[in-house]
């Protein structure tokens, strides 16, 4: 088959799979449970949503517990204490992509939330609702919104926990109120952690907006113990109003800095190299005012297996022929498709009519309907369920501070004038999500006012495989977090993103405090989160192909020579310790 004619195939199919995930919204195949084990929950191992953490490993535990209630979770606490065994909390969905569930070695023990799923209280004249851990963020905006209240923000995405959530930091878009993280909107949680024989080796510990611990557990990575309830204070349920605008990215810089302050939800998608982006205006209105909108976001929804399986080999042979055109005309069509289905907005429930998007806040702020259904064989799934042949991707996001935002957009351009098709594989992912995140009082929250990048982008089978356009890629991460001193998203991102990452905390010490209050004994601790919190060297690591991977950085140490696989880029060289320079001269 000769080239060009390969290409018409693979547009059309392309195109196929893009009505099909339009199409299909409820028949679906749930995800695979994360954590297997061999007979009687033991010899188990655990992985993420993805099915794949950044360095590949494997992570193995003696057995696996599935407490129903706190007291049960205490009996589980206390006698994996005793016997000074390591442990780690897992969630239902286990959507980090970080190995936060990983324990050492393979002996640990795995304190599954799954069952601890229940709405414990809700008091609807303070307008509070306490739930456990392993409730998902759907439940909550559900409960809450059955009573008339809401959680003014949250993260897009439903399939995470309330325990994941907070332990990660995740959130919405927004610089009002408290701002967009979740955690900013609790107000009493219910942790245990480690003790000595005297109190029964495990520990109640009840914290309110009194505490000043409640900083440390707000933001904790899973190393506190083990979060059994949260209170949250929410607000009465209104309404929103959503509109789409695409505009030319050429005053990007300027604008992305006043359009979140504009604007109460506000967030921006970014197309590099089509220049271009799209505005989301979205405030709240009156009750009264008319419209039953649905956000039923398109990439969330369930897709035909087959659709994903060709979309990826499509990606797959552009990989392999360098076949930067194929990219781009395959983003134009992707983006363009979401465009018209208003990335997945109807005005009733079933039908796009025309903006603004108006609805009750329950029905537009989060969404994730690929986990909803029976299984069917896996005729349907979640685009990135790892037992299908769908998306295999890396996941970069860091947020960059408001005060230096502008510069770091520009960089950005300066870099697509130079490659204009370079940043047209992430544009198969919806390009970068730009959302509002607000400085917060949690140890491990953000420092400042800040947009936070969402940047998805091809990940290779082969992990000795460069991608397209990765010096590019690599750029773009590396003068984030070294010249611009973003803070990564502490539930996704490569290794890489948190070299010395707890530097650049001002409470990071006092996080550290608590830390060794909670579980001095470090038993929720493990090789890896003690890396990324400065107690071992450094979370990076030295292997052949490491830099592919974002496993390391170029330095002194690391010669960024292709053929033993530790590149930024090929034929890259260093210049600085810890970063690489590139040709572009942007990155110093």
């Amino acid at each position: 088959m000769l080239r060009s004619e390969r290409e018409t195939m693979f547009h059309e199919l392309l195109l196929w799979g893009c009505l099909s995930l339009l199409a299909v919204s409820v028949s679906c195949t749930p995800p695979a449970e994360p954590v297997k084990c061999s007979k009687n929950d033991s010899n188990c191992t655990v992985t993420n949503s993805y099915g794949m953490f950044p360095d590949r490993a494997i992570c193995r535990a003696g057995n696996v517990a599935y407490p129903t209630t706190e007291q049960e979770l205490v009996s589980v606490i206390s006698a994996a204490t005793e016997a000074k065994r390591k442990m780690k909390v897992v969630t239902r969905f286990s959507h980090s992509i970080p190995k936060l569930v990983c324990p050492d070695g393979q002996d640990g023990l795995l304190i599954s939330t799954e069952h601890l799923n229940r709405v414990v209280q809700m008091d609807e004249a303070a307008m509070t609702m306490t739930v456990e851990s392993g409730v998902t963020l759907r439940q909550l905006i559900n409960e809450a919104a059955n009573v008339g209240l809401a959680l003014p923000y949250a993260p897009y995405w439903w399939g995470l926990t309330i325990g994941g959530i907070l332990g990660t930091g995740a959130h919405g878009s927004s610089l009002w109120g408290k701002g967009s993280a979740v955690h900013d909107y609790v107000v009493e949680m219910r942790i245990v952690s480690p003790a000595g024989a005297d109190e029964g080796y495990a520990k109640v510990r009840v914290l309110n907006e009194r505490d000043k611990d409640l900083d440390a557990a707000k933001v904790s990575l899973g190393v506190l113990g083990v979060i059994s309830q949260v209170t949250f204070k929410l607000q009465p349920l209104f309404k929103r109003s959503i509109t789409y605008l695409t505009k030319g990215d050429k005053d990007l810089g300027d604008e992305a800095v006043s359009f979140g302050k504009l604007h109460e939800f506000a967030d921006i998608s970014w197309y590099p190299s089509q220049r271009k982006a799209v505005y989301r205006i979205d405030d709240r209105v009156t009750i009264n005012k008319p419209g039953n909108g649905l956000y039923d976001f398109t990439p969330f929804r369930s897709t035909p297996s087959l659709a994903l399986a060709l979309t990826r080999s499509n990606e797959e042979t552009q990989e392999f022929f360098r076949d930067a055109n194929g990219k781009c005309l395959d983003a134009k069509v992707i983006v363009a498709t979401l465009q018209t289905a208003a990335y997945g907005l109807t005005n009733n429930g079933l039908i796009f009519t025309g903006y603004p998007v108006i609805g009750f806040h329950n029905r537009l702020q989060s969404s994730g309907t690929c986990l909803d259904s029976l299984e069917d064989e896996l005729i349907t799934a979640c685009a990135w369920d790892p037992r299908i042949k769908g998306e295999f991707f890396h996941q970069t996001t860091f947020s960059v501070s408001l005060s230096v935002v502008k510069s770091f957009i520009e960089d950005v351009q300066k870099l697509v004038a130079m490659e204009p098709k370079s940043l047209c594989g992430l544009e198969l992912y919806n390009g970068i999500l730009m959302r509002y995140v607000k400085a917060s009082t949690a140890y491990l929250g953000k420092q400042e006012d800040a947009i936070d990048f969402d940047i998805s982008y091809y990940r290779s089978k082969d992990p000795m495989a460069p991608r397209l356009y990765q010096d590019i890629l690599e750029e773009i991460e590396q003068m984030a977090l070294f010249k611009y001193g973003a803070l990564p998203h502490w539930g996704k991102n490569r290794n890489l993103a948190f070299d010395g990452v707890i530097k650049k905390y001002k409470n990071g010490v006092e996080f550290l405090k608590v830390k060794n209050k909670y579980d001095p004994l470090g038993l929720f601790s493990s090789e890896w989160t003690d890396q990324v919190l400065g107690l071992r060297k450094g979370v990076t690591m030295l292997k052949e192909g490491c830099a592919l991977e974002g496993l390391c950085v170029c330095s002194q140490d690391v010669h960024c020579a292709p053929a033993k696989g530790y590149l930024c880029g090929p034929g890259k060289t260093f210049k600085l310790a810890r970063v690489c320079t590139f040709q572009h001269n942007i990155l110093i």
